[in-house]
């Protein structure tokens, strides 16, 4: 019986494909975590104008230097992962050539329809959405730590306790839960395409034995749970957004009412305190999407 691999061992060999294109993704991240702290640098001057009610000019500039990072981000992560798709598909054509036609004798067909068309377009997930994304959120919370801690090593600690929980505890829990919902998916997305490529080709036959209301309940049936598994993958993708939202919140919380206990004693300021609490509060974009991967790539990693 063959071993499956971890996710992380999956991985860890896709992402050596990414060597060559290095420099755009390099490139990506920074645009990102740039990006990012341009949206960020927003709600703190904003916040910084209502206590000091003094306009503080360039906004403008930021918030479309905020909306050509972010393209320029995005163009870089999807040339890399479109790229790295023709790469691939190259790769899977030129190895079922050398296996054909005997190694692939017997093969169910509809799992090899299903390699190199809808798996391979999952891999964009991996590309595009998930190894700039994991270095852009790294980098930002880092920034953000240090910036909060020029105000007091508590506010940053209870920062580093949110980031941790929001970008690394939630995506872990959420994957255990998905843990072979992904492969079960997959394995009925095949089963159902050969299914099909069966039925069509013996679509003379079932109609000569009168069999093909026959073949279109098991269809039903078959796409019926696929369905059903489905809405389970969402409902959970659901859960865990909503769990994410509830721990921004507590945070949120958690951060404000630290701030004015050091206000009390006297440790920071009032401005201290807002910045702070504002700064964390519109830095969780980056940790945030992370919290989402897991159900991002339950199908890829089964891909």
């Amino acid at each position: 019986m063959k071993r499956k691999q971890s996710g992380l061992r999956i991985m860890s060999r896709l992402i050596v494909l990414v060597k060559p294109l290095s420099g755009f993704m390099c490139l990506a991240v920074l645009l990102g975590v740039l990006g990012f702290l341009c949206a960020i640098q927003i709600t703190v001057a904003g916040s910084l104008t209502l206590l000091t009610a003094a306009k503080i000019s360039g906004g403008t500039a930021i918030k479309t230097g905020c909306v050509f990072l972010h393209y320029g981000e995005q163009a870089c992560n999807h040339y890399i992962a479109f790229k790295l798709l023709a790469l691939i598909r190259d790769k899977v054509f030129k190895a079922m050539r050398r296996l054909s036609p005997a190694k692939l004798e017997g093969k169910d067909k509809g799992n090899l329809v299903s390699v190199i068309t809808s798996d391979i377009e999952l891999l964009e997930v991996f590309y595009a959405h998930t190894i700039s994304p994991i270095c852009i959120a790294i980098l930002t919370s880092l920034i953000m730590l240090i910036f909060i801690g020029r105000y007091s090593i508590w506010l940053s600690l209870v920062a580093l306790a949110a980031y941790i929980t929001v970008g690394a505890v939630i995506p872990l829990v959420s994957s255990r839960v998905n843990k072979n919902a992904g492969m079960t998916y997959r394995d009925g997305s095949g089963a159902l395409s050969g299914f099909v490529l069966d039925s069509m080709r013996g679509l003379l036959e079932s109609i000569r034995y009168n069999s093909t209301d026959k073949r279109l309940e098991e269809m039903d049936k078959k796409t019926d749970e696929l369905n059903s598994l489905q809405d389970r993958l969402k409902r959970i993708e659901g859960h865990t957004g909503a769990v994410t939202d509830i721990t921004i919140i507590f945070f949120s919380a958690a951060m404000l009412l630290t701030g004015i206990a050091l206000c009390q004693k006297g440790v920071i300021g009032f401005d201290g305190m807002i910045v702070a609490t504002v700064s964390m509060m519109s830095s969780f974009g980056p940790v945030a999407a992370l919290s989402g991967l897991a159900g991002n790539l339950t199908h890829t990693l089964a891909a």
